[in-house]
């Protein structure tokens, strides 16, 4: 058996350790952040479930008079309906670690237990995933975002991994691939679309080199899986079922009554020629809003890849995620009014690519000195923002704590008021001064106005006719 050396046990315990200290920081933060907003409304209505098929009930009429999404959907609804929200934190935390790792798998050239690497892609999700405190910390939207992201990559992860090494496998894994497949394609419109073009990619490459024949090199050093797996002769059994899993799945979302009908209810100012430039105009901002510093650093990352004298060949990994976020982030031009949160899988693709690029740069002893510069460079970038990370993260956790007492005092003032039969309440408001990056409280907060959305949704959660904010200052129930 091979024995590691001392540098390969540290950077495995170093490895490791981060991946521990990954859960745990999310979960932390997944702890502290309460039901809010949509969250309400779920639960109340999965509290109206006789029993657990009327869930199965339940996302039929929402796929019927809503959206398509129903695989997040029916995880939502299991986890409110054995009311285990704390379990629901514990498995959660577990995904966003799942993404990490998927994340790390699917980049070439990497060294083992490439610790360095791993870090950087954990905070570049904390400092630059599109609306954290939305789409990764709270229930509903998580379920939405960060649970159907991790499917979809661990979905393109096994697919990956048995492509390289030309596996073919058997029935069970043709059946296993095709359940796994329809899960992938029906969890989010944008991001599973990317997989099945990136899919569609894989089949282009064993098409080609089955025609042509492989090629003998592409690079002196390379060490490249995905290269490897673009030399495939032949296209096997289990990569076609995937394959079709994936579009039935993503045909099941697409088709949905429901985006048709709720699709109605939004009117644009423009339509025709006119109305999609004015989409394109809107994704275009919206891509400027929450990735110039990335795209800026994938350019930068590229242009130094090329000065060392990489090829194109060499960089294909990186080039086609990076094709994947503008595919994945431009397909949202369908929709007549993109957020921001819509575009999370895009991102996860663009940190791929970047990753894939900083991995492309190595150093040896036969290393110019350019090369050193580059990798100096991006070993310092990475530790300033771990420091920049460490104490927002701080300061982070202070505020949390404190929108979470706010909340929770507030909840279980409502909780006794509801048992007393009270029909018509006033709570504070949360306190100004503790609103954080990670946390969406102050949005989904209650205002004023019982006639308001997030006001409805807890007055039907807790039975009340009517709930009214008031500034916390002007509180002295509790």
């Amino acid at each position: 058996m091979h024995v590691l050396n001392l540098d390969d046990k540290w950077r495995k315990r170093l490895f490791i350790l981060e991946v521990l200290v990954c859960y745990i920081t999310v979960l932390l933060f997944m702890m502290l952040t309460p039901l809010m907003g949509d969250d309400y409304n779920y639960f109340a209505n999965v509290n109206e479930a006789d029993s657990f098929w009327d869930l199965f009930v339940q996302e039929y009429d929402q796929y019927m008079t809503w959206t398509g999404r129903s695989v997040a959907h029916i995880i939502l609804r299991v986890v409110f309906f054995f009311d285990s929200v704390a379990l629901f934190n514990i498995l959660s935390a577990g995904v966003f670690v799942v993404l990490t790792i998927c994340i790390y798998l699917l980049i070439d050239r990497r060294q083992k237990y490439d610790y360095r690497l791993y870090l950087l892609i954990v905070l570049m999700i904390w400092i630059f995933g599109i609306s954290f405190a939305e789409t990764i910390l709270l229930k509903y939207t998580s379920c939405n975002y960060l649970v159907t992201t991790g499917i979809i990559l661990g979905f393109l992860t096994l697919y990956r991994h048995w492509l390289i090494r030309e596996s073919e496998g058997g029935i069970l894994r043709c059946i296993g691939m095709f359940v796994f497949g329809v899960c992938a394609g029906w969890c989010s419109e944008n991001t599973s679309g990317g997989a099945i073009l990136l899919l569609l990619i894989y089949f282009a490459f064993v098409i080609y080199n089955k025609r042509h024949g492989r090629a003998e090199d592409i690079s002196s050093n390379a060490e490249s899986s995905l290269t490897i797996a673009m030399y495939g002769s032949k296209i096997m059994p289990w990569m076609v079922t995937g394959f079709i899993g994936m579009i039935i799945g993503f045909a099941f979302m697409i088709f949905a009554p429901g985006n048709y009908l709720r699709a109605s209810y939004i009117e644009e100012e423009h339509s025709g020629l006119v109305g999609m430039i004015a989409r394109i105009q809107k994704t275009t901002l919206l891509i400027n809003d929450n990735f110039i510093i990335l795209i800026c650093a994938f350019l930068v990352i590229l242009i130094m890849l090329r000065a060392i004298g990489k090829k194109f060949t060499e960089l294909h990994n990186m080039l086609i995620y990076g094709f994947l976020f503008l595919a994945t982030a431009y397909s949202l031009i369908m929709t007549a009014e993109p957020q921001s949160r819509a575009f999370f899988g895009a991102g996860i693709y663009l940190i791929i690519a970047i990753c894939q690029g900083i991995s492309d740069i190595k150093i040896d002893e036969r290393s110019k000195d350019i090369e050193r510069i580059f990798y100096t460079a991006i070993s310092c970038v990475i530790s300033i923002m771990f420091v920049q990370m460490f104490f927002e993260y701080v300061d982070s956790s202070a505020d949390l704590g404190r929108i979470y007492r706010e909340e929770t005092e507030r909840n279980e003032y409502l909780s006794q008021k509801a048992a007393e039969g009270a029909s018509e309440i006033t709570v504070p408001m949360l306190r100004p001064g503790f609103d954080s990056k990670y946390s969406f409280a102050y949005e989904l907060d209650i205002t004023e106005d019982p006639e308001y959305w997030t006001n409805i949704e807890m007055e039907n959660y807790y039975g009340i006719d009517s709930i009214a904010g008031v500034d916390r200052e002007n509180w002295a129930e509790y």
